[in-house]
């Protein structure tokens, strides 16, 4: 006599009992094996280190970068005073030098030319928020800070303070002697 499902339900039903023995015994499902232990070389694991310890290096030049727009752009409408390094009022590289040590710590000398020299050279197509923009002969006659989609800010002059432009208006692209970045990553 075979034990389907359907009799035995009909057994149980009708109050007969089943000895347990008498019904199909299934047999327990045998366990997966363990997965094959995977053992990464030295190299592989320095490798991923290196890869991890860049990715973190980018993850904070990304955060000082954003400080830096941050905080210039909370100094936008101060007053243009020549020689003046801030909080309220400055000239062009006193106003980038005031940035960078107030968002980053990081400290500039008070002269374009001398941040020019300081910033390691980068170009136009490839500019992030932060870097600096440099004009005239060597870097001498202004600095501003680009902040991303093509514009820049920059304590301009007495009649204008601290303002937003374009990094392609004329009076500047003709006078633009190179840009340099100072937060690397």
């Amino acid at each position: 006599m075979a034990f389907t499902p359907a009799r035995i339900a009909m057994i149980a039903v009708a109050g007969g009992a089943v000895a347990a023995s008498a019904l199909p015994v299934q047999a327990a499902p045998t366990p997966a094996p363990a997965p094959a232990q995977t053992t990464v070389s030295p190299a592989k694991k320095r490798a991923q280190a290196a890869k991890d310890r860049r990715k973190a290096a980018r993850e904070r030049a990304n955060r000082a970068r954003a400080s830096l727009v941050r905080v210039a752009l909370n100094q936008k409408g101060d007053r243009y005073v020549g020689g003046a390094s801030g909080p309220n009022a400055f000239d062009c590289s006193g106003f980038t030098m005031w940035v960078y040590k107030t968002a980053t710590g990081k400290s500039l000398p008070h002269y374009s030319g001398a941040q020019m020299n300081k910033a390691r050279r980068v170009g136009r197509k490839h500019l992030k928020p932060g870097d600096l923009l440099f004009y005239g002969r060597g870097g001498s006659q202004h600095v501003s800070m680009y902040i991303g989609k093509g514009k820049m800010i920059h304590a301009t002059n007495p009649r204008s303070g601290v303002r937003v432009d374009s990094i392609n208006m004329g009076y500047y692209r003709a006078r633009f002697a190179g840009a340099g970045r100072i937060i690397e990553g």
